[in-house]
Parts: structure tokens; sequence; C-alpha cells
């Protein structure tokens, strides 16, 4: 499939879903699965198309390094557990969202991972127009998975993972051999205890194969046999 095709499709879909309230679009899928990317990217057809658009991500709710890593820089079960804020991504944006009255306020993020600081981000007005585009990990957890309309899933191999990973984050982290080692031992594991957990894959409205940005491919959607026709 081509990217535009994909894109396309998930436009469609995410537009079909808007009512009287802003649309909760959550993009999951593990490290370098290219969330982000496609979150933009969608953001971006869907702002030509007239609507408001959110665009956080579950980066802006970490814990802090000391909660992080309080079972250690290189447990799995430690990044399962205390890497993200669930109660206050429900509090200050989930929750909003997801009443009766429009417009309301949220805020997009409460923690600064880069200075290591909670924030207090200035609100931002979201109306009926508006439509959330929430990329991250572990978002079809059962803390957080009721919220959202339309959940994405970004399938990709750990090879592939690794790979990405050790380009973009060369700057930030330094050391390959760290790289490495948190892949091996805290990331991919983490994500295999999710998978155990939670099943994502038959959680989500569709499964991508995203290990080719240029020719992702559809593994499985509700009623994508419908509506493929229309590509």
């Amino acid at each position: 499939m081509q990217r535009d095709d994909l894109i396309k499709f998930l436009v469609n879909e995410i537009v079909s879903r808007k009512s009287e309230k802003p649309p909760k679009i959550g993009i999951d899928g593990k490290s370098a699965a290219g969330k982000t990317t496609i979150a933009d990217d969608l953001g971006q057809v869907l702002k030509g198309k007239g609507f408001e658009v959110l665009r956080p991500s579950v980066d802006g709710f970490h814990f802090s390094r000391a909660r992080r890593y309080r079972q250690g820089e290189f447990s799995a079960k430690g990044y399962y557990s205390d890497a993200y804020d669930y109660e206050t991504l429900k509090k200050l944006l989930l929750e909003p969202l997801s009443g009766n009255a429009f417009p309301v306020t949220c805020r997009l993020v409460n923690h600064d991972i880069r200075a290591e600081a909670s924030v207090e981000a200035p609100s931002v007005m979201a109306g009926k127009n508006t439509i959330l585009l929430f990329d991250g990990i572990f978002l079809t957890r059962h803390e957080i998975n009721s919220y959202w309309d339309y959940r994405i899933l970004l399938s990709i191999d750990a090879g592939t993972s690794l790979s990405r990973a050790l380009v973009r984050d060369a700057k930030s982290m330094g050391s390959t051999d760290l790289i490495r080692r948190k892949y091996a031992e805290r990331y991919e594991p983490a994500w295999e205890m999710y998978q155990i957990l939670e099943s994502p894959n038959a959680k989500v409205d569709v499964v991508i194969d995203n290990n080719d940005f240029t020719n992702p491919q559809i593994l499985n959607a509700r009623q994508y046999a419908v509506r493929a026709c229309g590509l």
C-alpha cells in the first residue's frame, strides 16, 4: 500500500467518527514504530479539511526520573509500571474531552522529560470541531483504553525498532551500547509484557505493519474489507 493511501484511509476512518464530541485517536506502538510521524501526517491532512487538531504525546505525561527508574534503569517491569502518569493524563486531557459540554479547556503536557521538570502548560480550548491525535506506547492499557474513539497500532519488529533508535537516539542517549542495552533489557521486554497483559492487537481498530515507512501494510482493520474499495 502506498503511504498516501494509508493516510487517506485513516483520515476517512477518523472523520467518520466525528460527532458532537471531539474524537480521541490513540496511535499506539513500540518505540520507533513511527507513531509521531504518522500522527503529524494525519494532523496536516485534517487541518487542511478545516479541523482543529490537538497533537499531544504520552511523552508529556512521564513520571519524574526518580519514579521511572525506581526499579532500575534497565528494568522492563519498571518501564511498564512507572514510566507514565495515567491519572494526570486522564485528569488534564482525556476526561475533559470526554464530557458533554464544549468548548472545554484541557492541557496537553504535564512533564518536560528533557528538562526533567513538571510544567504548568497553559490550557488550550477544544471545541466540537477539534480532533485529538495522541501518540504513545501502551495506549490500550486498561487505565486509559476506554477513552479512545479510534485506536491505531503500528507494528514493527524488534530489529527495526532498534535500528531506527540507533539513528534517532544517538544524540540524546549517546552510546550505541547504551541504546542496545536499553532496548534489549527494558523497552522490548516491556512491550512483550504489554502484549501478554493487555492484548492490544485485539483491542485496536486497525493494525498496520510499519516496518517500511514508504510501503505500510494494513494487517487487520475492523470493516476494512468493506471500505477498502474506496481508496
